[in-house]
This record gives structure tokens, C-alpha cells and sequence, in this order.
């Protein structure tokens, strides 16, 4: 007998209860199909369970690794790149960073600063803009590109329901199937004949490979219900950055060239105000160096001019260094007449002894 065919008498239907739809997400209105899909797995061949609800758990698997590595890698991180451009483009225009070119004293800087500030602020101003402007081109066609992105995120999510709702359907049939298999074996026990412990056999393993297949239908519809608000987060992200560039493209930007002519004409007051003090610090300094110059160069006259051709100090100077040369010579004479009267004495001793030594005889007289 063909076992994968020849199958027992089905038993009369059975619709799952309200409390078991609506574990799987179903409704009444899925009864029909659930019995339909239970009738297609009348093969209890292990190829044929093997293979049940393959299809569905496929689709659902390869269309969320496709979606979000789709989303994640070419939409979000380039429209967040962008945004991160437009930030850094613009914190380099500084308006403070303006250099003079004049070497002119004091006010020179300030004057060339007044000439060159305003072209060169708005020369800055111009690249700064030209950049963003391209930028903002840029995000105009994510923009599109993203527009489209959340039309899709709305068929995605259907088709992802209905996958959702065909696992549950499947699970539905396979427990149905499974009763059925379970009566079909339930009603040859007792029987000890050949063909019976082949049928209980074939019922048993067919059994075991529908409950496995049930309980990964179970899984990927699980995941496939965790697909579904995660698309939802994904759509609800692009509609975020669709209306933030809208807003950077329709509110940032023009504020930003509102503030730049506001802050171009308080950089041309503030340079005025600049210059303004400058030339009167410059006034006053130069009052306060005239003032000064004035009455050293008044002192120094008078003094240069009520002074004697020589001074009383030099006078006496000259007076006490004269007295000191006379009485340090006298003494010196003084003392050159001691000392020659001291060597006549001397030289006069010295005679007389050598007198007495030359008188002297050579040898003693005998006694």
C-alpha cells in the first residue's frame, strides 16, 4: 500500500476557537483558508513536511534583511552625513577673523579695516553659501528619494502583515492537521497487524516533523511581528529628517543670511566705534606727549641756562686737589732730606769701620 498517499478518512473539520485566532492574529474571516491550507498537507510523506510553509517563512526572512540593510546603509546615513556637513560648512564662516593689511600708526589698521571688512566678509559669506546652497541641492534629492522611501515603507509593511498572517494561518492548519493525525493514530492503537505498525509508525514520525515545522512557523512569525514596528520606526525616522531638512532648507538657512547682514552691519558699527575711539585715545596721547615734552625741554633750559661756566663744586675741587699736590710734595722733599742726612751718617760709619778693619795687623804680637 502507498503510505504517502493512501491516507486514512479525515475527520470532520475542526475551526479553531476565537481564544486560538486570536493568539496568531487572525480572525473568523481566516477559517477558510485555514482549512484550505490543512486539506494541502493531506501527504504525511517527511518530503512533503519537510517543506511546509517554506515559502512564506522565505520571504519574510529575505524581505527584512533586504529592508533594513537597504534603509540603514543608503538612505539614513548619507541624508545624517549630510546634515553634518551644513553644521561644519557654517561654523567656518567666523566673522572675527579679519586681518589688517595697512602699516600706517594708530588709526592706519583701523581705517584699512573700514576699506576691506565688508568685501571680505561678504566674499566669505558668498563661498560659505555656495557650499551649503550645494549641499542643500543634495538634501532636496534625498529629500525625493526618501518621499518615496516612506511610500514604500507602507507597502513593505503590508506585505510583511500578510506574510504575517499567512504564518499564522499555517500554524492554524499544521495544529489542525496535527489533531488530525493524532485521531488517525489514536484509532489504530489496539492493532497489532503488519500494516498497522507500519501506519503507526508513519504517523508518528509525520507527527514529530509537523510539530517542528509548527514551532518555527511560530518563531518566524514572531519575527516577523517584530518587523513590523521596526518598520514603522524606520518610516517614522525618514519622515523626521525629510521635514528637519525641510526645515533647515526653508527656516535655517534664510535666518542664517537674516543674521549675517545683521551681524555685518553691527561689525561695521562696532569698526566705526573702533575707529572713533582710536582717533580720540590718538588725540589725548598726543596732547599728553606734547605736554610732557613741553616741560622737560622748559626745565632742562632753564637749568642749562641759570648754571655757572663752572661749578662752585668743580672750584673747589680744584682747590682741595692743588692743596693736597703742594703738601704732598713738601712732604715728600721733607723726607728725601731726612733720609740722605740718615745715609751721610750711614756712609760716615761705614768708612770708619772699614778704616779700623784696614788698620788692624794681620798676625798677633807673642806674649
Amino acid at each position: 500500500m502507498n503510505t504517502t498517499t493512501d491516507a486514512v478518512a479525515v475527520p470532520a473539520e475542526r475551526s479553531p476557537s476565537e481564544a486560538e485566532l486570536s493568539a496568531l492574529g487572525l480572525g473568523a474571516a481566516d477559517v477558510a483558508r485555514i482549512h484550505e491550507v490543512a486539506r494541502a498537507t493531506q501527504d504525511i510523506a517527511p518530503t512533503s513536511l519537510m517543506g511546509f510553509g517554506k515559502d512564506v517563512a522565505s520571504k519574510t526572512t529575505e524581505f527584512s534583511s533586504q529592508l533594513l540593510d537597504q534603509v540603514r546603509n543608503r538612505d539614513l546615513d548619507a541624508t545624517g552625513q549630510t546634515l553634518g556637513d551644513v553644521v561644519r560648512i557654517a561654523r567656518t564662516l567666523n566673522l572675527r577673523k579679519l586681518g589688517a593689511r595697512s602699516r600706517l600708526p594708530i588709526v592706519g589698521p583701523l581705517i584699512d579695516r573700514m576699506r576691506a571688512s565688508k568685501g571680505e566678509l561678504v566674499q566669505k559669506f558668498s563661498s560659505t553659501n555656495q557650499q551649503i546652497e550645494h549641499l542643500m541641492r543634495d538634501v532636496t534629492r534625498q529629500q525625493d528619494d526618501l518621499g518615496k522611501r516612506v511610500k514604500d515603507f507602507d507597502r513593505m509593511h503590508e506585505i510583511v502583515l500578510e506574510e504575517r498572517r499567512e504564518l499564522g494561518i499555517h500554524v492554524a492548519a499544521g495544529r489542525l492537521r496535527m489533531e488530525q493525525l493524532h485521531a488517525d493514530r489514536q484509532a489504530l492503537e489496539g492493532q497489532d497487524d503488519p500494516q498497522a505498525r507500519t501506519r503507526r509508525s508513519e504517523l508518528d514520525n509525520a507527527m514529530r516533523l509537523l510539530d517542528k515545522r509548527i514551532g518555527d512557523l511560530v518563531l518566524l512569525q514572531h519575527a516577523a511581528d517584530q518587523s513590523l514596528p521596526t518598520i514603522r520606526m524606520i518610516q517614522a525616522n525618514a519622515i523626521l529628517l525629510i521635514e528637519k531638512f525641510g526645515a533647515v532648507r526653508d527656516i535655517t538657512i534664510p535666518s542664517w543670511k537674516r543674521s549675517f547682514a545683521i551681524q555685518l552691519s553691527l561689525e561695521e558699527q562696532k569698526n566705526a566705534v573702533e575707529l572713533a575711539t582710536a582717533i580720540d585715545d590718538a588725540t589725548n596721547e598726543m596732547m599728553r606727549n606734547n605736554a610732557r615734552l613741553l616741560h622737560e625741554n622748559s626745565v632742562a633750559t632753564a637749568k642749562a641756562n641759570q648754571r655757572g661756566v663752572i661749578d662752585m663744586e668743580t672750584l673747589q675741587y680744584v682747590h682741595d686737589q692743588l692743596i693736597k699736590t703742594v703738601e704732598d710734595v713738601r712732604a715728600i722733599h721733607r723726607e728725601g732730606v731726612e733720609k740722605r742726612r740718615q745715609a751721610e751718617g750711614d756712609l760716615v760709619r761705614m768708612r770708619e769701620d772699614v778704616q779700623k778693619r784696614l788698620a788692624a795687623p794681620a798676625v798677633d804680637r807673642p806674649a
